[in-house]
């Protein structure tokens, strides 16, 4: 009996150390994440997400590798990618890029991997399961799912074309950012029908408004088109009734105007547009409506004032101009999404102002006060749905802000560089 007890603690001891052995060995394949690369993500339902590893073949031959499937992750290809499957030879590295694809990957995330194997044979590229290695625990896939993000859309007023961006909904940053529309006549207003099908663009160069179709899983723009509207001249802003079916812009052009159209719910197409001039109208630049669709908000440029006139159909008229220090050659009227406040970007000193919103059936604007937040260049500054961060445009240096709006005064602070990419004279910026 004591000799078996004797055997017994012996082969457990062996166990145990065989164990600690198998631990800490060195991996066949060593898989680490390329420097900057984030493994551990929060993604929204509708982004995709790019997460690179360098791996490295530490065996002493020459080995057909490839990755174990995951579900929503794909291999991209391209120089200096590894390939599926890829032959890396001893100590010899690529580069393995995955796609994460939020709609795709299952509700409960994903949660270790990528496993890279050597493959069965020459003829048989599905993974040997006898031959694996995986990043160490902290560097593995950690992806949660959450509810869609928000994309953000700005335009570039001197590339003629749209950029839009996801907005990483933990830091607001902007990140993903791409060309999304081309060929536009220097875009500044820019916005979408309130079913989120169709996106305006208000091209203040060549006197027409574009219209877009909206791919609802990515958020990207396509078969781009004159929407048919007449009677525009340098339109600057775009603004919509409650229910789609009117689509307003301002017209810094022939004396000033807005015009009001009607809109194919089918097609977005315009048609039957009403020109609607003011006294008060002084090259007026972007504007917005109130959520009712009963008052309209119009910055004068050159006469550095606000139109807040009343909206009846397509009809804009009774409008009467406010004026103050706070207002210096404005070029862009944003209100938030409670409409408690107004935000107005002036171009001639390179400040962004906050007003209350009275909330009767004048709507004036009231105890307004510069707010941090520099505004160099033209267009909307554009605010996220849940009211917490704006984007201001900064087109002199080709940069977009995120601002903190504080949720009592409606205040901006901490500005700093979205950190979007590609922006090329922005001019207006939309988020949704």
């Amino acid at each position: 009996m004591k000799r078996n007890n004797v055997f017994s603690l012996f082969i457990a001891s062996m166990l145990i150390l065989s164990s600690s052995v198998l631990h800490a060995a060195k991996p066949k394949f060593n898989i680490v994440p390329v420097a900057g690369t984030v493994t551990s993500i929060l993604l929204p339902s509708n982004f995709t997400e790019t997460v690179s590893y360098q791996v490295t073949n530490q065996t002493n031959i020459t080995r057909i590798l490839t990755m174990v499937p995951i579900q929503g992750v794909s291999q991209t290809t391209g120089a200096g990618v590894c390939p599926n499957p890829f032959t890396l030879a001893s100590q010899q590295s690529c580069t393995l890029t995955l796609v994460i694809n939020g709609s795709q990957v299952p509700s409960s995330g994903i949660n270790g991997g990528p496993i890279i194997c050597k493959t069965k044979g020459p003829s048989d590229p599905s993974p040997d399961r006898f031959l694996c290695s995986e990043p160490s625990l902290q560097n593995t896939l950690a992806i949660s799912i959450t509810s869609a993000g928000q994309h953000a859309y700005v335009a570039n007023q001197t590339n003629n074309s749209i950029s839009f961006c996801q907005v990483n909904p933990a830091t607001g940053i902007l990140t993903h950012c791409a060309i999304t529309a081309t060929g536009l006549g220097a875009p500044e207003g820019v916005g979408f029908n309130p079913a989120g099908t169709f996106f305006y663009i208000a091209n203040l160069g060549n006197s027409t408004v574009t219209v877009c179709q909206v791919n609802s899983a990515t958020g990207a723009l396509s078969n781009c088109t004159d929407s048919g509207g007449t009677g525009f001249s340098s339109p600057d802003g775009v603004a919509f009734s409650p229910n789609g079916d009117i689509f307003y812009t301002s017209n810094a052009g022939g004396g000033g105007s807005v015009s009001a159209c009607l809109v194919n719910a089918t097609t977005g197409l315009l048609s039957s547009c009403v020109n609607n001039s003011s006294i008060t109208f002084s090259t007026p630049a972007d504007m917005t409506i109130n959520s009712a669709g009963t008052l309209a908000y119009i910055v004068n440029r050159t006469a550095s004032t606000v139109s807040i006139c009343n909206v009846s159909g397509q009809i804009v008229n009774s409008c009467n101009a406010l004026s103050g220090s706070f207002i210096n050659a404005p070029e862009g009227i944003t209100l938030s999404p409670s409409g408690l406040k107004a935000y107005i970007a002036n171009a001639g000193n390179n400040e962004v102002v906050v007003c209350n919103v009275m909330q009767d059936s004048f709507g004036l604007l009231d105890n307004c006060s510069v707010t941090q937040g520099a505004f160099r260049g033209t267009g909307n500054l554009g605010i996220n749905n849940t009211g917490t961060t704006a984007y201001v445009p900064n087109q002199l240096i080709n940069t977009v802000f995120m601002c903190q709006i504080d949720q009592v005064t409606g205040e901006l602070s901490s500005c700093s560089d979205s950190l979007g990419m590609g922006f090329i004279g922005p001019s207006g910026v939309v988020l949704h």
